[in-house]
């Protein structure tokens, strides 16, 4: 059976098509991305680090994703600082603690030239079963999203801080 040189080569030459066919298919039918639109807005997911006492809040939509870390900084305040890859027009972020109905969203200010880097100190403190929603602004597109708040608290199995 082995002795076949059909046989050999289409062993060989099977597994190249079928790769190759898997891409031609998606390639053909699918999804395309597209880019946002001015006026419009798009929802940002968080990652699976907001879910955990990582410290840190990923979330995106497509290529856009904003980095937001919180610290403790005093009675009842909460320290923001949030980095993204583009440069961003304005930036407000709020907490929903339970049991209230609505937020009032804190600007935060540009900590660089690039408009990359925002921080801010948000009022009201905000318990492990709030919610954090965030409001950007790009190039005129609108980007808003709402997060859990477990990821504030930093904690590790050791009990101490490992990102230092």
């Amino acid at each position: 059976m082995f002795r076949n040189f059909h046989f050999i080569v289409a062993l060989l030459v099977a597994p190249a098509l079928a790769v190759l066919a898997w891409y031609a298919a998606d390639t053909a039918l699918g999804d395309r991305k597209e880019q946002a639109k001015e006026g419009l807005g798009y929802e940002l997911i968080g990652d699976s680090n907001c879910r955990y006492e990582s410290g840190t809040c990923t979330m995106s939509n497509g290529n856009f994703e904003l980095d937001i870390k919180v610290d403790r900084a005093g009675e009842g305040d909460l320290a923001v600082r949030l980095e993204s890859a583009h440069p961003l027009d304005a930036m407000t972020m709020g907490w929903v603690n339970p049991g209230a109905d609505d937020t009032e969203q804190t600007p935060l200010e540009p900590a660089n030239d690039k408009a990359t880097l925002w921080e801010g100190v948000i009022p009201g403190e905000a318990s492990t079963k709030a919610r954090m929603r965030v409001l950007a602004r790009a190039d005129g597109t609108s980007y808003y999203g709402e997060a859990k708040t477990v990821f504030i608290d930093y904690e590790t199995s050791f009990g101490e801080d490992f990102r230092k």
